[in-house]
């Protein structure tokens, strides 16, 4: 059930998740802001999430995140992008600067959207080492299956795919590569390591739903 500053309480069937003119990246996640059909204003989910399935895809800017995300979406999952996210943040803040806590609550927030539709969700986004335990106690909260997975290319892998990557009007700088590959360290075990080097998106991908699924701990290549 959403919450509808005009029409009241309404029904998901009359509600458009997300808004394309938001959008700043050409790929094919959108960025969650759900509206009424009837009236096409903004509208709140009425109560948190309980149940379901996230597989987060955590990784340096040219690991695969928005690639692999992207498959797992036209697999029947629910995408948010950390990216979408921000977008929706600034746009519901009517300004280009937030705290972090603010994402991640935007994030929270789109989770319980995206729950009322399908109980499986894909989650793309930078997560540091020192927010982890707040994306945990959001999944946890909401009585959520989750699995987190780091990415990790070899780094020219990454400076490479970001100059070829084509879902950015400009290319990363490799100084943020570097930044994030080299922050987003873990030293226990809350994130399973995907080796993508040499596999493509969709092997990837196929890798993590079965590792997801299968309850498995270990790391991928």
């Amino acid at each position: 059930m959403f919450d509808c500053p005009n029409c009241g309480k309404i029904l998901k069937d009359n509600v458009d998740i997300y808004n394309e003119s938001l959008k700043k990246q050409d790929m094919g996640i959108l960025p969650v802001l759900p509206v009424c059909r009837t009236c096409k204003e903004a509208v709140r989910v009425s109560n948190i999430s309980k149940g379901g399935n996230v597989i987060v895809l955590n990784g340096t800017c040219g690991s695969g995140k928005t690639a692999i995300a992207e498959i797992l979406a036209n697999k029947g999952f629910l995408a948010i992008d950390g990216d979408c996210a921000i977008q929706s943040l600034r746009h519901k803040k009517r300004t280009k600067h937030y705290e972090w806590n603010e994402l991640i609550d935007e994030i929270a927030c789109e989770i319980d959207i995206l729950s009322v539709f399908c109980k499986d969700i894909v989650l793309s986004h930078i997560i540091l080492p020192d927010d982890v335990s707040k994306y945990i106690d959001m999944f946890q909260i909401r009585n959520m299956r989750y699995k987190l997975f780091l990415l990790k290319p070899s780094y020219q892998t990454a400076v490479l795919r970001c100059q070829k990557r084509t879902c950015h009007t400009s290319i990363t700088p490799e100084k943020w590569v570097k930044h994030f590959y080299d922050l987003l360290v873990f030293d226990d075990d809350s994130f399973i390591t995907v080796d993508n080097t040499y596999i493509n998106s969709q092997v990837t991908a196929e890798a993590i739903l079965v590792n997801f699924y299968l309850n498995d701990r270990s790391n991928l290549y």
